[in-house]
């Protein structure tokens, strides 16, 4: 067991890196703390549609990580979900473009739910019967989600902005492309991404040190299977847009619009794409933020109401900024938006501004870190993306002025698509 001590958030990591490849990353939080959060996950998403294993090459059907997702709670015995309520846990799980996480939280029976935890990733039961129905229920699901305006508006706008890049695509699948899995395809995902070498364990809170420094030697005794991860390959996406504006009348009852800025990806080492996250994220707050007086203008001129937001993606080889608004007047305020990106900013920024924001965001940032759940989301989010969650600080102190004008100037008018749902 490897101790990593970070004195400026006087924390400590506990790392056991198993023979399998496997690791286990601790985070020990004493009283009043009496809660143990559990997050296994995997670098494994919704873009990994097509994966080249040596000289084969397999495409999955868009939603597979999704339902790979489901079908790991199928246990030959029954739901998993029952047996980890029977141990007093609350168990649930999470598909993202990027990665697949299990979790538990806990405040007993920790080592008994790890214990099941473990026999359920290392038990894929995928039959023609349980998947046939696992296609009913995600598709009861799907429609659920074609029922939310703003689903469907942010898939409209997606689809305008990438031509091949699986990102267009919801997490889920189609109705159409969850037809297509099989258990055949399950199981060659499952041996492909789920190994023991493609797995972080993370575990914050109320811990007993030894005890699971015990369970994971066992463990890894018990499975010493070292397989690597494919490769993802990515379809080569064009830089313009599929569309660049347009209108849908709709059952809505105000009008609604959408934004999406299409940004050039280019090749960053891991810290250096940290960085331009955290950048382009304080450049939108400062000049478009709750705080903003741009924001207090929009919503004084009743230009938009408080359903306002904004979105950053950040994908392997796809990052956008996504815009929505309610609004009575659509295109004028489509024209405000547009100018304020490409053209006015400038006029709202200011050195000043962005030292008095960075202190938030710093703050915001060191906040958050006070609830287990998002400590161990976030800790396996930097971990996947080859950095660490006690860099961020280090690499957001490196943020300047002069970043977020760069930001600022990689957006281009001819890459913003601009979708309106009218009132019918």
């Amino acid at each position: 067991m490897i101790k990593k001590t970070y004195d400026s958030f006087n924390e400590s990591v506990y790392i056991i890196k198993l023979k399998n490849g496997m690791q286990v990353h601790i985070l020990p939080k004493d009283e009043p703390y009496f809660t143990t959060y559990v997050e296994l996950s995997l670098p494994f998403g919704s873009l990994d549609l097509t994966f080249q294993d040596g000289e084969n090459s397999t495409t999955t059907p868009h939603g597979t990580a999704h339902f790979l997702e489901h079908k790991i709670f199928a246990m030959p015995d029954g739901d998993a979900f029952s047996k980890f309520s029977a141990l007093g846990v609350d168990a649930n799980a999470m598909t993202s473009y990027n990665q697949t996480s299990y979790l538990f939280v806990a405040t007993e029976n920790v080592i008994p739910a790890l214990t099941y935890l473990f026999e359920m990733m290392d038990t894929p039961f995928f039959t023609e019967e349980n998947v046939n129905l696992e296609k009913n229920i995600i598709a009861e699901e799907l429609k659920m989600y074609l029922d939310d305006p703003n689903i469907v508006m942010q898939n409209k706008l997606l689809e305008m902005m990438y031509h091949f890049h699986p990102l267009k695509y919801d997490i889920g699948g189609t109705l159409k492309s969850i037809m297509d899995i099989n258990p055949q395809i399950l199981k060659e995902v499952y041996h492909h991404f789920y190994c023991q070498s493609n797995r972080l364990v993370t575990i914050a809170g109320k811990v007993n040190l030894k005890e699971l420094k015990t369970f994971f030697n066992q463990y890894d005794l018990l499975h010493p299977d070292k397989n690597k991860k494919p490769k993802t390959i990515y379809p080569k996406e064009p830089k313009r847009l599929v569309g660049k504006h347009f209108v849908e009348v709709k059952d809505v009852g105000i009008d609604k619009l959408m934004i999406g800025v299409k940004l050039i990806p280019k090749k960053l080492s891991n810290r250096e794409q940290v960085k331009k996250e955290m950048a382009v994220s304080m450049l939108l707050n400062i000049i478009l933020g709750p705080s903003s007086s741009m924001y207090a203008k929009l919503l004084e001129e009743k230009m938009i109401n408080h359903s306002f937001f904004i979105n950053t993606t950040f994908e392997k080889q796809a990052e956008n900024i996504v815009i929505y608004a309610e609004t009575k007047r659509a295109n004028k305020l489509k024209k405000v938006l547009v100018d304020l990106l490409t053209v006015d900013a400038l006029g709202l920024l200011s050195p000043k501004a962005f030292e008095r924001y960075k202190k938030v965001y710093l703050g915001q940032f060191i906040f958050a870190l006070n609830n287990l759940e998002t400590k161990a989301y976030l800790y396996g989010k930097y971990y996947h993306l080859g950095s660490s969650l006690y860099e961020v600080v280090d690499i957001l102190q490196e943020i300047n002025y002069d970043d977020l004008l760069a930001e600022l100037g990689l957006i281009q008018k001819k890459h913003i698509a601009t979708l309106i749902h009218k009132k019918a």
